[in-house]
């Protein structure tokens, strides 16, 4: 059988070497996997499964991006994604009663009218509301001193901007699977 490695013009072999990147990447990996792990044990405990029901591609993607931005610790995306999440889900639910011009409002119009109306449990709802909130300082531009911004809240809650990120990122995990599960339209 031939040799079908690739060689020089002069038929000397060439030697594949590992782009640098690769075992940059897996000496982070390697760093990481603990921590990890750890998320996805919390997230099994939280999230024991698939949500089970019919999502819009984009819908299901977000709420699957969500979780795996968890994981890898990417805790401002697991925040905005899980609140992006929250908004398909409730305008989706909104739009499917017929409430089209409700629905065209935003999520903090469509938490405020389901809670009026009562379309969900408000303890439900007020987690949407508060992700909404931390969310809105990575999505709008806020003040520095602004009472939703991570900075504010680390000082407020004496915490690390990274230990407060992940909390705020573990509760909108829950946030988005407890709507998933609870307001089925």
């Amino acid at each position: 059988m031939k040799d079908r490695r690739q060689r020089t013009l002069f038929g000397e072999r060439l030697v594949e070497r590992r782009p640098q990147y690769e075992a940059a990447i897996e000496r982070q990996d390697r760093r990481q996997i603990s921590a990890r792990a750890a998320r996805i044990r919390w997230l099994k405990r939280v999230i024991p499964g698939n949500v089970g029901y019919i999502l819009p591609v984009e819908t299901a993607f977000v709420f699957e991006e969500a979780r795996s931005c968890f994981v890898y610790g990417h805790f401002v995306a697991t925040i905005v994604l899980a609140a992006a999440f929250l908004e398909h889900w409730l305008i989706s639910n909104l739009n499917s009663r017929g409430l089209e011009k409700e629905a065209s409002r935003g999520l903090a119009a469509a938490i405020k009218f389901a809670r009026k109306n009562k379309f969900a449990d408000p303890i439900i709802l007020d987690k949407a509301e508060h992700l909404r909130l931390i969310r809105n300082p990575f999505v709008h531009l806020k003040e520095s001193d602004h009472e939703h911004n991570l900075t504010r809240r680390t000082v407020k809650f004496r915490t690390d901007p990274w230990v407060q990120s992940e909390i705020d990122a573990r509760e909108s995990i829950t946030a988005m699977y407890a709507v998933a599960t609870y307001w089925r339209g």
